[in-house]
């Protein structure tokens, strides 16, 4: 297998538990840090054989980078949508709680 498979396996596990309703940050997190660990080792790649940076494998991995990016941040987008409607009910909650 090679990094760069290793890389998308990574982005699809991720994707997956980001496409979960219940959310399981911890798998999350550690999956976050492989695909740090991955893209790392294929930086340092580059700078040994800047030629990698041509190939169609690293185009794929810049626009699988992209897409993972985008869903986290949609994911954290509608997280803190959901907090907040979650803050507001319990505020009006509150507010009744007053008048038992």
């Amino acid at each position: 297998m090679t990094i760069f498979d290793r890389l998308r396996d990574t982005d699809h596990q991720l994707l997956s538990h980001l496409d979960n309703l219940e959310l399981n940050t911890e798998e999350i997190h550690a999956l976050v840090d492989i695909r740090e660990h991955i893209i790392k080792t294929l930086i340092a790649a580059c700078e040994r054989n800047p030629r990698l940076k041509q190939s169609e494998e690293w185009r794929l991995a810049v626009e699988e980078t992209k897409q993972v990016t985008a869903k986290m941040h949609s994911k954290t987008e509608q997280l803190g949508l959901s907090l907040r409607k979650f803050r507001h009910g319990k505020k009006s909650l509150q507010q009744y709680q007053k008048f038992i």
